[in-house]
């Protein structure tokens, strides 16, 4: 047994249901490059964060395939997703998926088909009067996202 003092009234508990589709102001909060479990090439795996609205702190999560050794079409989707990823945060020379971390854009999700208690990402969108574009080195000096910044 353990003693604590804890009052969950003062806790809002979190929420991992789906979020409602629309369009939702987000970051990349974290990636990571991954093998594809049938071996046949890699991708990455994005952490999205929603940071305005009354869903600010969700998180949403996307596959993008970059390398398919037997399909030519699922490879090129996932640099297409890739490329509308890139154009979103002005990002146009891509050496590490950590230029993309916190840099604002529109994202719109929807409801996957086949399984309406998940996210998918359909669109990737600059946010208006966003930053100006980065060519390497990720975030801007001073260490905190751009979006944070006062």
């Amino acid at each position: 047994m353990a003693t604590i003092s804890f009052n969950a009234a003062e806790v809002q508990p979190s929420s991992f249901d789906a979020l409602p589709a629309g369009t939702y102001e987000a970051v990349i909060a974290n990636s990571e490059a991954k093998p594809m479990k049938s071996g046949n090439g890699m991708g990455f795996n994005f952490e999205f964060e929603i940071i305005s609205g009354d869903c600010r702190g969700r998180k949403v999560f996307s596959w993008v395939t970059f390398e398919h050794r037997t399909s030519p079409d699922a490879q090129r989707i996932g640099r297409e997703q890739l490329s509308a990823i890139c154009r979103a945060v002005g990002v146009e020379q891509l050496s590490d998926t950590v230029q993309l971390h916190n840099l604002p854009m529109i994202i719109t999700v929807a409801l996957d088909k086949n399984d309406p208690t998940r996210n998918v990402i359909k669109s990737y969108k600059p946010k208006k009067n966003a930053a100006a574009p980065q060519q390497a080195g990720g975030s801007a000096a001073g260490g905190a996202a751009p979006w944070a910044r006062p």
